[in-house]
């Protein structure tokens, strides 16, 4: 029995449908694995925030940012970051520029040495 060409051609729009729809699902779930992994969470109630992690024993940016904050120094920029220290400068409550230290190990302890450093 032959076939006809119309019924032909419908046979492959299925099958590119189906390969289309299954290429969409792979598609999604590696997005949905990608998004949980950091960066922005729910509270439940439809709120998300940004939150990341940082490595084991280490100090993040944002952790620093937030310590210089409640050290008095808002508006704070990085000006040197390496494996061991992270320095900020920013504004204190007057208006002047203030830097700041911090080590980059578990914590973010404040060094000392590294207020209103000429070098930076």
């Amino acid at each position: 029995m032959k076939t006809s060409p119309a019924a032909a051609y419908g046979d492959d729009m299925k099958l590119v449908l189906g390969s289309v729809i299954l290429a969409s699902g792979i598609l999604l779930s590696s997005l949905s694995g990608f998004a949980a992994s950091g960066g922005w969470h729910s509270d439940g109630q439809g709120t998300r925030y940004w939150h990341v992690t940082p490595p084991p024993g280490q100090c993040n940016i944002s952790q620093a940012k937030s310590r210089a904050i409640r050290a008095g120094i808002y508006r704070s920029e990085i000006i040197q970051q390496d494996e061991n220290i992270i320095v900020l400068r920013g504004l204190d409550e007057s208006g002047d520029r203030r830097t700041i230290g911090f080590g980059n190990i578990r914590g973010c302890p404040e060094l000392e040495g590294h207020e209103n450093s000429p070098n930076f």
